[in-house]
């Protein structure tokens, strides 16, 4: 039976009210549920400083920790998970071989004595002493005990070895002189050794006269005979009293100094060169005087 609205209404399907709607005309209302957390972890929320001051060591583990087993994949970071073997779950084949180790191939380094592995430190050590008796009474515990056994461990005269002063020596106070010790080599090892070993007078001696062309030698200064003449020394200014000595002999007398032309130019500053005059070299126009005519050329 078909209504003038089209569908029956008591063939729909009615939706609850309640939970997700599916109709984008109806919304959703918000849900509540109930919780699944513990009451512990939500005594751990933080609410305020005095609430936090409060609840001062509630929260905390106390003394018991989990101690999480050394064996087996680790929970915490700081520790590494070691490699664990299995067993495989591959078919067998008679012409396979596995390359990949089986059990029992790697070996398990025990928790005591020295590690090998970087990321495990090694913890330290108690060993007994070896130290005798002896040794321990020798150990300086205090002013007082040490008078006891004052004497007891002294050497006595003529206990200290004395070293001799030839030879290396031990005490760095002494210094060891250099020493001379005979070869040990074996002569003539080469059957060639007259032609490799030069003779006498195949050295050639530089003279230690002269200009050295060593550079391990040095050229002493040489002293040479002067070539000036006297008359040259005895211009060599000594002192004013040794000048004072040869006063005028040095000195040019009258009419020692040439005479200096006063026309022309002069040579020296003192003296002003006066403006002079000469004779033009330029030649003369060419043809000058053929056009001209010169005496007798006129009829009177």
């Amino acid at each position: 039976m078909v209504f003038n609205g089209g569908e029956d209404p008591s063939l729909r399907m009615l939706r609850s009210g309640f939970g997700k709607q599916v109709k984008t005309p109806t919304p959703s209302n918000p849900q509540w549920g109930f919780g699944t957390a513990h009451r512990d972890a939500g005594n751990k929320l933080y609410l305020s400083p005095e609430q936090t001051k409060a609840m001062v060591g509630n929260n905390s583990q106390g003394p018991v920790y989990k101690a999480y087993e050394a064996i087996g994949p680790q929970p915490e970071s700081k520790y590494a998970t070691l490699p664990m073997p299995g067993f495989g779950t591959s078919t067998r084949s008679i012409n396979y071989k596995n390359p990949n180790p089986g059990p029992g191939t790697y070996k398990q380094e025990g928790g005591i004595g020295p590690m090998t592995d970087s990321r495990r430190n090694t913890e330290a050590r108690t060993l007994f002493a070896t130290a005798t008796r002896d040794q321990v009474d020798k150990v300086w515990l205090d002013d007082e005990l040490m008078k006891v056994q004052c004497g007891k461990e002294s050497p006595g005269p003529c206990a200290y070895t004395k070293p001799g002063g030839l030879g290396e020596q031990k005490e760095s106070r002494f210094a060891t002189q250099p020493t001379a010790k005979i070869g040990s080599a074996s002569r003539f090892e080469r059957a060639n050794l007259s032609k490799d070993t030069p003779g006498a007078g195949t050295y050639k001696c530089g003279e230690a006269f002269g200009k050295q062309t060593l550079s391990n030698k040095k050229t002493l200064p040489q002293a040479k005979i002067g070539t000036s003449q006297r008359d040259q020394i005895k211009k060599v200014f000594i002192s004013k009293e040794h000048e004072k000595c040869a006063y005028g002999e040095i000195g040019p007398g009258p009419a020692s100094g040439p005479r200096v032309n006063c026309f022309g130019k002069q040579q020296l500053s003192v003296k002003k060169s006066n403006p002079s005059f000469s004779f033009g070299t330029s030649k003369r126009a060419p043809g000058y005087g053929k056009d001209t005519p010169g005496p007798g050329a006129y009829w009177a």
